[in-house]
């Protein structure tokens, strides 16, 4: 179970052990041994990682089912498929936290979603983040989810 769901959300080994189990007590996570540890099924899974294993699994969920209502949404507006839906892909960690208050766990999780989105959607366009592009096309407004999407529809 364990390995598998972080297989699903595109984590490392090294990402899993660092972010997933990241917390107050341990701040670092854990070691890449112990986490292998659990998903080898030599040292039993602690329940805060399965507890924190479900609630991963239901953003995730909660994400491509949101966004897969949102596309027939527009759909059903548009009498049929939109020409395309642009998605913003973020290679690193680096790119995905240059939007302050980003949660380094959410990175791999939302790689997982566009990989669910690219998958399902014929219409569904990876547009691979671009910081330096991107700030050109910002011409000094504020940074924004709203404006980053905005500006991945323009990535043609």
């Amino acid at each position: 179970m364990l390995k598998g769901l972080r297989r699903l959300f595109f984590f490392t080994v090294p990402e899993a052990a660092r972010f997933i189990t990241t917390s107050h007590d341990t701040p670092q996570g854990t070691s890449e041994q112990r986490w292998r540890e659990w998903e080898n099924g030599e040292s039993p899974i602690p329940e805060s990682l399965i507890v924190r294993m479900k609630e991963l699994n239901e953003w995730r969920s909660l994400a491509l089912d949101a966004t897969a209502d949102n596309i027939r949404i527009q759909m059903r507006e548009k009498g049929g498929a939109p020409k395309a839906i642009f998605v913003i892909w973020y290679d690193t960690l680096d790119d995905w936290m240059t939007l302050p208050k980003r949660d380094p766990v959410m990175w791999r999780l939302q790689q997982s979603v566009c990989a669910a989105l690219l998958g399902t959607f014929d219409t569904v366009k990876l547009v691979r983040f671009d910081m330096a592009n991107y700030q050109n096309w910002l011409s000094g407004r504020e940074d924004s989810e709203a404006l980053r999407a905005e500006w991945a529809s323009t990535q043609q």
